[in-house]
């Protein structure tokens, strides 16, 4: 089956294994305190996978691994979570949680259990 892009959207993730390329006193406690760090760039449902991608100037400003996919079949769980301005989309699998946060999370969170149901 051909790979087609479903939504894709405007986000931040939380990463947590990320290196900020800047000396700024606060990170690492934010990092201890979020369990990572939020990672601005774009989140992407396709038939196959939900993945996070950085934007240019967080890929600029970060390292480690930034990019992020998750298999369709993998997903076990996707709730909604209460953020400040935006809500944050919370997709499980057994080994890993992926949380991004952007606008219209509850209408996404359902586009991806959808997707999840179609075509895994």
């Amino acid at each position: 089956m051909h790979e087609e892009v479903l939504k894709r959207k405007i986000a931040n993730a939380l990463i947590e294994d990320v290196t900020v390329n800047v000396t700024m006193p606060s990170i690492p406690i934010l990092r201890a305190a979020l369990g990572g760090l939020w990672v601005g760039g774009w989140v992407t449902l396709t038939t196959k996978a939900v993945s996070f991608s950085p934007n240019g100037v967080n890929r600029f400003m970060q390292s480690g691994e930034l990019d992020v996919s998750i298999p369709l079949a993998q997903i076990t769980d996707v709730t909604v979570l209460w953020g400040f301005f935006t809500k944050i989309v919370a997709v499980t699998t057994p080994e890993s949680v992926l949380k991004v946060r952007c606008y219209g999370a509850a209408r996404f969170a359902q586009e991806i259990r959808a997707a999840r149901d179609r075509f895994a």
